[in-house]
């Protein structure tokens, strides 16, 4: 069988056409988490800067904390970046839970809020038991 040389060519063309456009897709998705990554921590800023002077609460600034850490913890290249992330949001679910009994023993709300506390408490240590299973 003779190899036409303009169907070869023709196919390496196509073939380099392919990886560029696949080079060009690989940089698009990076340049997409870079700029989420500035957005999320942008918000984080906003809303920090809008508690520290009293026009924002604690629940906005942890709900885009949580929102960037999850990001970064999703999109890490590491499982060990993930571990550490997580451990992040464990860190603020747990802070959440002291602070939701620390009100309880004030008297103020009823024992869902702590059931739900302890539930995201819990989740967040499920999740990064499994991270720290994909690294033995």
């Amino acid at each position: 069988m003779k190899t036409n040389p303009i169907r070869v060519l023709s196919l390496l063309a196509k073939i380099l056409a392919f990886a560029a456009a696949a080079q060009a897709a690989d940089l698009t998705y990076a340049q997409i988490l870079k700029q989420r990554d500035a957005v999320l921590s942008e918000i984080l800023a906003v809303r920090e800067s809008h508690y520290a002077t009293g026009a924002g609460d604690a629940d906005a600034v942890w709900s885009a904390r949580l929102a960037l850490l999850t990001f970064r913890r999703d999109t890490a290249p590491s499982a060990a970046e993930k571990i550490r992330q997580q451990e992040m949001i464990m860190g603020g679910w747990e802070k959440r839970l002291a602070d939701v009994e620390a009100r309880l023993k004030a008297g103020l709300g009823g024992p869902e809020a702590k059931l739900l506390a302890t539930d995201s408490v819990l989740q967040a240590r499920q999740v990064l038991v499994e991270l720290q299973a994909l690294l033995k």
